[in-house]
């Protein structure tokens, strides 16, 4: 693995992270990209801007590359290999890329980055206590990281961050957010967690195109099993009733139920229709309960 310094005089330039010098960037070293490609014709060559990768299984055609893309860079584009940052490492020990800790079988994040974030969002916490910062931009900032740490095998750790989050920034003004669709959104991801893996698969299922009866028997399961997840996947955002049930009958159902929380079997006796069955019901009002919690 290897990162590039500058050579020569330093000078003033783009600021680091700004998206025309990533641009710029990326087109300066194309060459060392087709360098490496065709002229050492290394098949394993990942490259994020001025961090990059190559594999090989040997040890000694990795050092060989290594001066050559050296030479190569110090007199094609007057650039150098950052000396502490580019080594020939052994896999199974782990590469270090991207904030990463990037093993064969798993990925982790680096303890660095994640005391910088947790430090971030101690910050944001004192900033929002004190009326400096709004809600949504912690949400901001929050969805960011989850996006990114996602990357590596944090499901703990992501639904930790979340738990601290619900805890440490509660909703001071519910109404400002009502029509918010970033925090639609949002509300979204955070209660993602709650899913159960098997509603997950028929998640899966359906957006594949799969109707209720179809997805009932690639699961071999019954359909009511079915009907409870898609129940569950309702109430947490992440599929929507008009998607599932035809609008005419949603909305019978809807002029039949007097609270979200009310027991089914009070809503099935004011429902003459029998084709209308308890699954049916369930996901109406688990609609009607998602829409309540992210108005409230």
């Amino acid at each position: 693995m290897g990162k590039l310094g500058g050579g020569g005089e330093q000078k003033k330039g783009m600021p680091l992270g700004n998206h025309t010098s990533q641009f710029f960037a990326n087109v300066y070293l194309n060459e060392l990209d087709q360098f490496v490609k065709h002229t050492l014709k290394a098949k394993c060559h990942i490259r994020y801007v001025d961090d990059f990768v190559i594999l090989h299984e040997s040890k000694k055609q990795l050092e060989v590359w290594k001066e050559q893309i050296d030479k190569f860079l110090r007199e094609i584009l007057k650039l150098e290999l950052h000396k502490d940052k580019s080594r020939v490492l052994d896999l199974e020990r782990g590469i270090t890329f991207l904030g990463f800790r990037i093993f064969p079988h798993y990925t982790l994040l680096r303890k660095g980055n994640i005391n910088r974030f947790n430090n971030k969002l101690k910050e944001l916490k004192i900033l929002y206590r004190e009326d400096q910062i709004s809600r949504e931009k912690v949400v901001e900032c929050l969805e960011g990281w989850l996006e990114y740490s996602s990357h590596a095998d944090t499901f703990k750790y992501r639904k930790e961050i979340l738990r601290y989050f619900n805890k440490n920034f509660p909703i001071n003004d519910k109404k400002q957010y009502t029509y918010s669709k970033r925090y639609r959104n949002f509300y979204r991801k955070v209660h993602f967690n709650k899913l159960e893996f098997s509603a997950q698969k028929t998640l899966f299922l359906l957006k594949k195109g799969l109707c209720i009866q179809e997805v009932a028997k690639e699961r071999k399961v019954n359909e009511d099993t079915i009907w409870s997840n898609i129940e569950n996947l309702i109430e947490h955002g992440q599929l929507a009733i008009w998607r599932v049930m035809p609008k005419r009958k949603i909305v019978k159902i809807m002029n039949k139920i007097n609270s979200p929380y009310e027991e089914l079997k009070k809503i099935k006796v004011r429902i003459s229709y029998k084709s209308i069955s308890y699954g049916e019901i369930a996901c109406v009002r688990a609609h009607l309960k998602m829409k309540e919690r992210i108005n409230n």
